[in-house]
């Protein structure tokens, strides 16, 4: 049993798919009663290494940023 993301052409193992969504593109899975794909859990630590980096920059630029842009604004 998989989840097929058809944006993305991969079959995700169901602890892959956060509630049914591809966690590369975003999109809709169906589940598919293939086989997960091979390039499957790489894909995946790949996407996850992402939103992190994403989400410590947005931390960053929340903490950092804001007495900037106040500098900037005054």
């Amino acid at each position: 049993m998989s989840h097929h993301c058809s944006e993305c052409v991969v079959n995700w193992s169901p602890y892959q798919a956060d509630h049914g969504r591809c966690p590369t593109c975003g999109a809709s899975t169906v589940p598919s009663q293939e086989p997960v794909s091979d390039d499957a859990d790489t894909l995946y630590r790949i996407a996850c290494a992402e939103a992190e980096k994403r989400d410590a920059y947005a931390h960053f630029e929340l903490y950092y940023g804001a007495p900037e842009q106040d500098r900037r604004a005054a």
